[in-house]
């Protein structure tokens, strides 16, 4: 494998990464939007229906795909640290390609930007178990 075609995979499988983490949020948090609007509207207009519908089903399933997405995107950017780690191994190697491409900036940067993914999911479920738990105190 020549050195040009293995830092092109590299690169290929970090963007792939970061994509699987962005179709994951997106779908999450349009999820998550509709929920709040379903609650958001369930409850304004004195819905009375099921009354477990705004107060227990709804944060269920909301709590429920936090839960589910959290793995997920805790999985992609585990790969994402395994394939930077791949890129400095690389660039160990082959130090032309580290004066070309290696950027010079705080390890800080790399870990804030994957932190959004990871406390979002976070967020909502807390929110949806306040949600959850305050319907009850009246």
């Amino acid at each position: 494998m020549t050195p040009d075609f293995e830092y092109e995979q590299i690169r290929n499988e970090i963007r792939a990464e970061h994509a699987l983490i962005a179709n994951r949020l997106t779908w999450y948090v349009t999820s998550q939007s509709f929920l709040v609007t379903a609650f958001a509207i369930s409850r304004g207009a004195g819905f009375t229906w099921h009354p477990w519908f705004s107060t227990t089903l709804l944060p269920l399933v909301a709590f429920a795909s936090s839960l589910l997405i959290f793995p997920s995107v805790v999985g992609a950017r585990n790969t994402i640290r395994l394939w930077h780690q791949k890129q400095r191994d690389f660039f160990t190697r082959n130090p032309e390609f580290k004066a070309a491409f290696d950027l010079q900036r705080a390890s800080w940067i790399e870990s804030q930007g994957l932190l959004f993914p990871i406390v979002i999911p976070l967020i909502f479920a807390a929110f949806w178990g306040i949600i959850h738990c305050g319907s009850y105190w009246k």
